[in-house]
């Protein structure tokens, strides 16, 4: 059976503008054009209830990969009071022997209660199935993989005295071979589940590789996700060419990089890899209507 849900939306009630084109120095937010951003200058609010921080970062190396990852509660969630937990999450992780990296994302949904609770079960969840599955060397089955996080976040539910529904995401795992193989060529497994998705770096904008695109009135509306319908996840294997750079997004963020004008930004933006502070920036883009939570891990590839 499935459940209709509609992912909601955060109140509209703080109008924005989008970034500059100019690279700013590192540690500093790029600035913004047009009309001020209101967002940007209203206080941050605190969830009722202790949760974890608004923001979360990393900037890593791995092998010949270089890594930027931020995790970001929207403005739609902490402008107002009560302020909303943010709802996505990452984890990043390599398999035993160091050969692969492991990258899971997931978006809770903003009407499942205690969806952060369930992103941060999936996405630890993913990358420790992935860890094992990788280290006894067998195959990487993707309904398998999914399964065994829709079970830790079913059991999740009932520890924190809660419902399966109240702990619902989409989610997207990723593994990438550390070392290129001849050619500099390496092949990654993209699985995801909804619409968080990644995508290839072109010269001018961005390919959808994996992830429900969104049309038509009811584009916020997701039929499938964690932990009801791990069956229903799809997998890609992914040719990355030297200097190859792969970007895994929450719809916060996809939804621009799927035909956005500012998907043509992103793309010069993140043509190398910046400091951790301006990507942060980056992430934290303010524009009209994007007031949800947004997160992003972008892989770049050694030439």
């Amino acid at each position: 059976m499935l459940w209709p849900f509609r992912r909601s939306r955060p109140p509209a009630a703080v109008p924005a503008s989008a970034p500059g084109a100019t690279r700013s120095h590192p540690g500093t937010v790029p600035a913004a054009r047009g009309r001020g951003v209101p967002a940007a200058r209203l206080p941050w609010r605190l969830p009722d209830e202790p949760a974890l921080a608004g923001i979360a970062a990393d900037a890593v190396s791995v092998g010949d990969l270089t890594v930027r990852a931020v995790s970001l509660v929207g403005p739609g969630h902490r402008c107002a009071e009560p302020a909303v937990p943010r709802q996505d999450a990452y984890r990043l992780g390599r398999d035993t022997a160091k050969r692969h990296l492991i990258v899971a994302l997931a978006d809770g949904m903003s009407d499942s209660r205690q969806s952060h609770l369930g992103a941060n079960v999936a996405v630890t969840a993913l990358v420790g199935r992935v860890r094992a599955d990788l280290d006894r060397g067998g195959p990487l089955r993707a309904p398998d993989v999914f399964l065994d996080a829709a079970r830790q976040m079913a059991g999740s539910a009932v520890r924190h005295g809660v419902t399966e529904h109240d702990v619902r995401a989409a989610a997207l795992v990723a593994v990438v071979p550390v070392s290129p193989g001849p050619g500099g060529h390496r092949t990654a497994r993209l699985m995801a589940l909804a619409d968080v998705g990644g995508w290839l770096r072109l010269p001018g904008g961005w390919r959808r590789l994996i992830g429900e695109e969104k049309a038509g009135l009811d584009a916020g509306r997701l039929t499938e996700f964690l932990p009801f319908h791990p069956d229903q996840v799809t997998s890609v294997t992914v040719e990355l060419a030297p200097r190859a750079v792969l970007a895994l997004a929450t719809d916060g963020l996809g939804d621009v990089l799927a035909g956005d004008p500012l998907a043509r930004w992103f793309a010069g933006r993140w043509s190398a890899p910046p400091h951790i502070a301006e990507f942060l920036g980056d992430v934290g883009f303010e524009s009209p209507g994007r007031l949800d939570d947004r997160t992003a891990v972008v892989v770049w590839c050694a030439s």
